[in-house]
């Protein structure tokens, strides 16, 4: 094992756990080590409803790091977030012990231990604390107030709660997983660390975290945490719209096809086709255009609860820096014009990069490990995790006994292989490929097609060139292609591979 100092973090989402290990660099920086994500269940909007099922993805998730680094990891830092986590106000003050009303450090330390004796409501545990701003007995602002003369020192303190039994289902996860809990922050109150600078934070920027179950936003001003939310919706909502709209869609492909064709505006989207097709069968192609007005739809949901967040907390005209987008639904396409339009402020998308050693950026260059490395980010000010030697057992190597060894004749083999090749792909040939009409047929759930009927447009049969795709990614089990190019060149076998409408629904 290196002679390195570690740092461990770890990011229980509601479709993946995310392991992140780093390591102390030069200069402050962090040097990523790894980051693996393993898909879970079990976690609903940020709340653990199967301690088991997302236990065992973090095991896998931890031994697949433990791994690659080549330690065992006993300690993490960890994050929570959900509706379960918010944040509250609290305004105390002391008088000035020197009799010329000069504020010391005695003055701030007592006001600080004032609100050490702060209680949280019933069920709900405090997790952090820290001041918004010092005021004097005048009510003028005071940003470090140790020199200062007032007669009396107050200050408004922001808390971060959590509710009790939300942050325990968390404790027993890890716990049979056998990691100890170096420290558990709110997701919000730390995702801003890897993208947004010092200047930013000082001007005014919100940084929205959105993620598969849960989107987190953050505000900065004056250079403080001032507000968090936690809004319990993601991009599982999207996907459920896919597939309300076209239930012939696999679930397992929605999320692809999300990623690959997907937009959040549909004026920035092309006019063309997307043929889906489930191994040798073809699924009723779809319309990228209405795609996009399904995703847009529910997207301007979101960007509405969020900028209904910012301007409740009162910062809607203090962003001077405008609104920063990350996490795993940050990567679809057109998402920060879309937030640009429901906002009216600028907006752009960020993967983590601030406070990370220059050599490791690209292995966090997607936003959806943003929220891993700020947590590593914070871990790293707090202290190292302790690791443990890693112990791969040796598998004992079994003696080969050379004179049994019996060579195969060539040609039997490879007669057999061509033979069994060759049916195959006769078999495979033979196989009819069928297309359907488009996206717009009637949708399984009427009341939610109703929702985005007037922003779905008629697809208008476009003509590129398309060459024929091969998806090698082990991921994408169900393969897309765009079938644009289908009407041009090969029209006579279109022509064929139609049939009566009523024929193709019987079959399906």
């Amino acid at each position: 094992m290196e002679n390195k100092s570690y740092i461990v973090a770890v990011d229980v989402g509601s479709s993946e756990v995310v392991v992140a290990v780093g390591s102390y660099g030069e200069g402050g920086v962090v040097n990523i080590e790894c980051v693996v994500a393993e898909p879970t269940e079990g976690v609903t909007a940020g709340l653990v409803d199967n301690n088991q099922i997302v236990a065992s993805a973090l095991i896998k998730a931890r031994q697949a790091a433990e791994q690659k680094v080549g330690v065992a990891i006993t300690d993490a830092y960890v994050s929570i977030s959900g509706k379960f986590v918010r944040c509250a106000r609290y305004t105390d003050h002391v008088f000035v012990e020197d009799v010329e009303n000069c504020i010391s450090q005695r003055d701030v330390n007592a006001l600080r231990e004032r609100m050490e004796n702060v209680k949280a409501a019933d069920g709900e545990i405090i997790m952090d604390f820290f001041p918004i701003n010092y005021k004097s007995d005048m009510g003028v602002e005071m940003k470090n107030p140790v020199g200062s003369y007032s007669k009396q020192l107050s200050s408004t303190y922001n808390f971060i709660l959590c509710e009790r039994s939300a942050k325990d289902r968390f404790r027993r996860v890890f716990l049979d997983a056998g990691i100890k809990i170096r420290g558990m922050y709110a997701s919000a109150a730390v995702v801003a660390e890897s993208v947004v600078n010092s200047d930013e934070m000082q001007e005014g920027v919100a940084v929205v975290d959105i993620g598969s179950g849960v989107t987190d936003v953050a505000i900065y001003y004056g250079g403080v945490l001032n507000y968090i939310a936690s809004i319990p919706i993601g991009g599982s909502a999207v996907n459920n719209d896919i597939r309300l709209f076209n239930g012939y869609i696999p679930p397992k492909t929605v999320e692809s096809l999300k990623r690959r064709y997907g937009s959040a505006v549909v004026s920035l989207t092309p006019d063309e086709l997307i043929q889906v097709r489930k191994g040798n069968r073809a699924i009723k192609p779809i319309a990228r255009l209405n795609l996009a007005a399904v995703i847009e739809a529910r997207m301007t949901d979101i960007a509405e609860y969020v900028w209904n967040e910012i301007r409740e907390a009162g910062f809607a005209k203090k962003l001077s820096a405008g609104i920063v987008l990350t996490g795993g639904v940050a990567d679809l396409k057109n998402v920060a014009d879309l937030f640009n339009r429901v906002t009216g402020q600028e907006t752009r998308v960020a993967c983590a990069e601030i406070g990370v050693a220059t050599e490791s950026l690209e292995k966090v260059s997607s936003p959806n490990y943003t929220l891993a490395v700020s947590m590593l980010l914070r871990g790293a000010k707090v202290g190292a995790c302790p690791v443990g030697v890693l112990h791969t057992p040796v598998q004992p190597v079994q003696p080969v006994e050379r004179e049994t060894i019996v060579q195969q004749p060539r040609q039997s083999a490879g007669v057999g292989a061509g033979v069994a090749g060759m049916a195959g792909a006769a078999g495979a040939a033979a196989q009819p490929r069928s297309v359907n009409d488009s996206f717009g047929t009637q949708p399984t759930d009427e009341r939610a097609a109703q929702s985005v009927t007037q922003r779905v447009a008629t697809p208008k049969l476009s003509t590129p060139d398309v060459d024929d795709y091969d998806d090698d990614d082990d991921d994408f089990e169900d393969d897309v292609k765009s079938g644009g190019g289908f009407f041009g060149k090969i029209k006579g076998w279109f022509d064929d591979a139609f049939r009566n409408p009523d024929e193709e629904e019987d079959e399906m």
